[in-house]
């Protein structure tokens, strides 16, 4: 029985299916840049997730850090406002490019030959663009504070200081001697060059299919691909070498690629 023909925002529900998520159907060669566009945006998602798990890690660590001084020393406060809050900016701005690229993947999975209205191509481009820059302001940011910065511990004496980093030392103080942090900053470099191609992607696409179409592409004769309904085939006349064995043979041929005996 067929799934009813419900559509929201223009999208038919019943045309959903698991298979559109399949290695040959996301790899469709007769859709334009598709098979670019799927492996990179899924570079991106994967390489900002791991930058936003590795990011939220390392700043619950050093909340809890924070926690257990301030607990354990009464009086005294440790400052790392610096790491956590460029970490929850590189959060926010990986969320975004799951959600942005998220939904262009599912969409080109799902509805690939779908044409957009200008307006919400445009606020998707602007999207990833906004997206951009912050990820960009995130991974500066992000490698001054690690590379230059640590938590400072104050209000207490030296003796209490020396004992809070003795029992607390993981993380330590100093940012850039744990990988953790390390590990964050070069994954928001690579998620970012990823997001960057994704946008440029996303932009190319957008223009081919205001001149082309969103629409399959056929693949002709001569294994090119070509726009539907323009498919044209390419007639190969024999070579040289291939007519002179079939005068030796004594056949000829006509330019239509038909046989017919020569009368000697």
């Amino acid at each position: 029985m067929p799934l009813p023909a419900w559509k929201v925002w223009g999208f038919d529900l019943s045309e959903l299916k698991f298979s559109s998520f399949g290695h040959k159907a996301l790899f469709d060669p007769r859709y334009h840049l598709r098979k670019t566009r799927i492996i990179i945006y899924q570079c991106a998602m994967l390489v900002c997730l791991a930058a936003e798990c590795t990011a939220t890690y390392s700043l619950d660590k050093y909340e809890d850090l924070q926690t257990h001084i301030e607990t354990t020393f009464p009086g005294s406060h440790l400052y790392q406002n610096d790491i956590i809050d460029v970490q929850i900016v590189t959060i926010v701005f990986n969320v975004l490019v799951a959600c942005i690229f998220g939904a262009e993947f599912f969409f080109l999975a799902q509805y690939p030959a779908h044409t957009y209205p200008k307006w919400y191509r445009r606020s998707m481009e602007g999207a990833a663009i906004f997206i951009c820059l912050g990820l960009t302001a995130a991974a500066l940011s992000s490698t001054i504070i690690v590379a230059r910065n640590s938590a400072v511990l104050g209000h207490v004496s030296q003796s209490v200081y020396d004992a809070a980093l003795a029992e607390y030392f993981r993380p330590p103080i100093k940012y850039s001697k744990w990988a953790v942090n390390i590990a964050f900053v070069v994954l928001i470099w690579i998620g970012l060059c990823f997001v960057i191609a994704s946008t440029f992607l996303m932009f190319k696409a957008a223009a081919w299919d205001e001149i082309h179409g969103a629409g399959p592409m056929e693949i002709g004769s001569d294994e090119k691909l070509v726009e539907a309904g323009q498919s044209q085939k390419v007639h190969r006349s024999p070579s040289m070498s291939q007519r002179r064995s079939t005068d030796e043979r004594g056949i000829g041929s006509n330019s239509l690629g038909n046989t017919a005996p020569v009368k000697v």
